[in-house]
């Protein structure tokens, strides 16, 4: 009996014990999540208090816009610009392992804690940044993956002073990433948004974006995401923008075979509207194959190396990375790579436009791909592009409905069809005339290829003048 209530005294002290500790290891989990973020280079987090108790701790943390996604903010940065860079305060409660009941999640399975995770407008006081519950919770598990799930609720009301009114739908969804950012997973839904002001209005809805990433080969991410949105209209009557797209659909998958990476993406949209004027359905599809794994995870490395290298002027890092492109240019080719564009359409009441595209590289001829004055000579493409005159004609009459929408003037259609006809004769009658277009019957035609280092474009000989634009024979 002694035994057993020894026993459980021993227990009931390492459960009590337990939370401080992991306590240690949660900031240490905390700080490895932070940087990893850092180097990714889109938002840039910095902890600016943290107060360590027994079984919770607080930490303020300030997150700012990266340099990386908007290189302007390092320039203004390193200038000493006065202009604001938008940043947000998060203020966390982490709630220690290895049972952190305090967070509201009933689970026995053991993390290394949870962070729930709120906005406020000041790092010195609680006032919340918006008015309205939500939930963003972090789990850090044992093996080392994160995963933040976030509930925003359906709210309604005006903003920005009262100038606009919102109707928001809520969003749910989960991001899940390893340690060094090397595997993720994204799943986020978003029902509708809605804002309504005197001057328009925008509208977004079944906003979904499901991904799955891990680190493959040469430590390059692969894996495949989806993006969807139901519709997307925006209308600014003081701008005179008015559009819409309905169904957009983007898909993207990279795969490894080999030593080699595989990619393809594909756009897909049902309609889109411009000024009133319909058109669709729309689809592009690209596949890149055969790229070298080795030469894109040294690029890729190299990338990341300048990232975190971050006064470096922008010069300095853009003639880096070219350098580094251009040394393993060589390699890139030698495999063969492929550049296919199988489908490029629109559609329309008035015609389809219909593309193709193929470009890839002979390597019956390595002494050219080891040569850069010569890899031109190595390349073999494709282009095959055809639009009918009255699908351009009716692009032109929307474009010029949305121009005139902002200054007013008045038209009847006729005199529309006519502007939008001439719009079309002027911009095309030059390419016609260069043999860059023909014209067969009321279809606008361009067919080009390229091999041993010359272009072919609609049956004829291209020359590329060195400084110029590409020009016939006797131009």
């Amino acid at each position: 009996m002694k035994k057993i209530i020894t026993l459980l005294v021993v227990l009931g002290a390492l459960l009590a014990l337990a939370p401080f500790g992991f306590g240690f290891w949660a900031q240490a989990r905390m700080d490895s999540m932070l940087a990893d973020l850092n180097a990714a280079g889109m938002v840039e987090f910095t902890t600016i208090k943290m107060d360590r108790g027994w079984f919770s701790s607080e930490a303020i943390i300030e997150a700012e816009l990266g340099t990386a996604y908007s290189p302007k903010l390092g320039q203004l940065k390193k200038a000493g610009g006065v202009a604001d860079i938008p940043t947000v305060i998060l203020k966390n409660t982490v709630h220690h392992g290895p049972f952190p009941f305090m967070s509201g999640q009933i689970s026995l399975m053991p993390t290394v804690a949870t962070i729930d995770t709120k906005f406020v407008k000041s790092l010195q006081g609680d006032e919340p940044m918006v008015d309205f519950d939500y939930s963003m919770l972090t789990d850090m598990s044992l093996s080392g993956y994160n995963q933040v799930k976030m509930d925003i609720p359906e709210w309604d009301g005006p903003v920005d002073n009262g100038k606009l009114t919102l109707q928001w739908e809520g969003l749910k969804g989960d991001i899940g990433f390893s340690s060094g950012l090397k595997d993720g997973r994204i799943n986020i839904a978003a029902p509708s948004l809605k804002l309504e002001g005197k001057g328009g209005n925008m509208l977004m809805q079944s906003l979904k974006i499901d991904s799955e990433s891990e680190e493959g080969i040469e430590g390059l991410s692969l894996g495949s995401a989806t993006f969807s949105i139901g519709k997307i209209a925006v209308r600014d009557t003081k701008k005179g923008v008015d559009f819409s797209i309905d169904k957009l659909g983007i898909t993207a998958d990279s795969t490894a075979s080999g030593d080699n990476i595989d990619s393809t993406a594909a756009f897909n949209i049902e309609s889109f509207s411009l000024a009133g004027d319909r058109f669709g359905p729309g689809v592009f599809n690209m596949a890149f194959r055969k790229l070298d794994a080795g030469a894109l995870g040294r690029i890729n490395k190299k990338y990341r190396e300048l990232n975190k290298q971050r006064d470096l002027p922008a010069e300095q890092v853009s003639m880096s990375l070219g350098m580094t492109l251009l040394s393993e240019l060589s390699t890139l080719l030698k495999k063969g790579p492929e550049i296919e564009i199988s489908e490029l359409s629109l559609g329309s009441s008035n015609g389809k436009l219909i593309g193709t595209a193929m470009v890839t590289v002979d390597t019956s001829r390595p002494e050219m791909l080891s040569n850069p004055m010569l890899i031109k000579d190595a390349v073999i493409g494709e282009v095959d592009v055809e639009i009918p005159e009255e699908l351009l004609v009716a692009l032109n009459m929307a474009a010029l409905r949305q121009e005139f929408k902002g200054v007013n003037i008045e038209y009847t259609e006729e005199q529309l069809t006519t502007m939008a006809k001439n719009r079309v004769n002027k911009r095309f009658a030059p390419l016609v005339g260069a043999n860059i277009f023909t014209q067969v019957g009321n279809m606008y035609k361009f067919k080009a290829s390229f091999k041993d280092g010359v272009p072919v474009v609609n049956g004829k000989p291209f020359q590329i003048p060195m400084g110029g634009a590409a020009q016939p024979p006797g131009r």
